[in-house]
């Protein structure tokens, strides 16, 4: 007899392939989505239409935009436009990506000096660009010379008489220019020194300094200034580094309607005078460490104006000092026919003013006092484009024998003489008694020549101007 499971025509062993029960039916496959394939097909056809605008847009922007000679052409003209001299741009570039960029190269005012930078690289942003925000993230400018006396013949036009310089659908940022970066600039005074400075400047809104760095390039040792704003107040400290020493000052921005003031003040240590004039290219005919005071003012209508009328008032001592360039005995003793030598002095005070000028900055050393075991010497000097006058007293005995001597000539060769009249009262006593005849007849011989008026004195220098009182704020 049959069992169930074997007659049962539906049993099917639970581990048989599928191929023993037959045959499987055809499935009905999914219909095709009609709006699937338009809009791939418009997708793709917008990239392609999209492809072909920029390559257009690109091609005419091409060929409307002028050639990089003619953008050079276009900046040499503009800047001469602004400087008030001729200007010429070699070479520009410029770059979108990453970011906007425009490069000049070889710029020169047409000048017997030429004021002249080797590159010029100016940054965009195109956060600013898109939102017609007229600002440069960073200035750089690379290898510049800078000579003095052809800054003198820029006529800077001036906005206010000739309106606003044309920026187009632009308009000026808030803060125009964040950075500044400067290297290897070159400045070329009125007697041809060559100094190399670099540095760097941030600025904040209406030309504010936030921190600033100046530098002598290759000074050793190192001479550079270091400011940086206190706060959102006009006020910055500074930290000055020079022969061996960094001291602290402080910097003051005043505005008087449409005046500016600049002041400052400066406390200063055991800074060796030599290391400060080697950094500068100058030849100190003193050498120690001085100690002392400065302040400093400087007025205009605008910041260039004032550093242009900069006065500085500086009260000095300098210890165990040392005339590099006079005996002061031995010349006194031979009525100024003993030259060069050095003095050892125990002590060395004065007040010394500079002022700016036309005709370059004038030195002025005033209430000078050099003290030494054997001498007392009291005089002042003038000091402008390396020239040298003045006029000096020396006691051998303090108080009892004054001796009075002229300087000039060069600050690379001064000379130091007896005038004329104290020359022949020297020669009358060195017959009388040599030595301290010689002495005292200097004196007498100045002396009646004063009184009576004897003799051709020498035109006086111009009376140095006062500084203007700093106002400070209470603390």
């Amino acid at each position: 007899m049959p069992t169930p499971s074997s007659s049962s025509p539906s049993a099917v062993p639970a581990r048989a392939p599928l191929a023993a029960a037959g045959p499987a039916p055809d499935r009905p496959h999914p219909a095709p989505r009609p709006g699937l394939g338009r809009a791939l097909r418009w997708t793709l056809g917008a990239v392609a239409a999209a492809g072909t605008l920029v390559l257009v847009a690109g091609a005419v922007l091409w060929w409307w935009l002028p050639s990089d000679e003619e953008l050079a052409r276009r900046a040499g003209d503009g800047a001469g436009d602004l400087l008030g001299v001729p200007v010429v741009v070699d070479r520009l570039e410029w770059h979108l990506l990453p970011a906007p960029q425009v490069v000049l190269h070889g710029v020169h005012t047409e000048q017997e000096a030429p004021v002249s930078a080797d590159r010029i690289v100016a940054d965009a942003r195109w956060s600013d660009l898109l939102r017609l925000r007229l600002a440069l993230a960073r200035l750089r400018l690379e290898g510049a010379a800078v000579p003095q006396l052809s800054l003198s013949q820029f006529k800077v036009r001036n906005a206010r008489e000739d309106g606003p310089a044309g920026f187009g659908p632009f308009t000026l940022a808030e803060v125009p220019v964040a950075r500044a970066e400067w290297q290897g600039v070159r400045w070329i005074g009125r007697q041809g020194r060559d100094l190399a400075y670099g540095g760097s400047v941030d600025f904040g809104p209406a030309w504010r300094p936030v921190r600033g760095l100046l530098e002598r390039e290759g000074a050793s040792p190192p001479a550079r200034l270091a400011i940086e704003r206190e706060g959102g107040e006009d006020r910055w400290r500074a930290d000055v580094t020079a022969g061996g020493r960094t001291e602290r000052g402080e910097l003051r921005l005043q505005e008087f309607g449409e005046r500016y003031r600049v002041t400052g003040s400066l406390d200063f240590s055991g800074v060796d005078v030599v290391g400060v004039m080697d950094a500068f290219d100058r030849r100190s005919i003193v050498s120690g460490r001085a100690s002392g005071h400065t302040d400093l003012i400087a007025e205009g209508d605008d910041p260039a104006a004032a550093m242009r009328a900069l006065h500085t008032r500086t009260s000095f001592t300098v210890a165990r000092a040392k005339l590099l360039t006079f005996d002061l005995e031995a010349a006194i003793r031979s009525a100024g026919s003993d030259k060069g030598g050095t003095t050892q002095l125990d002590s060395l005070t004065g007040i010394v003013r500079t002022e700016a000028d036309p005709g370059g900055t004038i030195v002025r050393y005033g209430d000078l006092k050099a003290t030494s075991g054997v001498l007392t010497a009291t005089g002042d000097a003038v000091v402008q484009n390396q020239r040298v006058s003045g006029h000096v007293a020396v006691d051998l005995v303090d108080g009892i024998v004054g001796v009075p001597l002229e300087f000039g000539g060069t600050v690379k060769d001064p000379t130091l003489r007896l005038p004329p009249a104290a020359l022949a009262g020297a020669a009358v006593g060195t017959v009388v008694a040599p030595g301290v005849g010689t002495v005292l007849g200097a004196r007498i011989g100045e002396t009646v020549r004063r009184i009576f008026g004897g003799g051709e004195s020498k035109q006086e220098p111009p009376a140095p101007r006062r500084l203007a009182p700093v106002h400070r704020d209470p603390d």
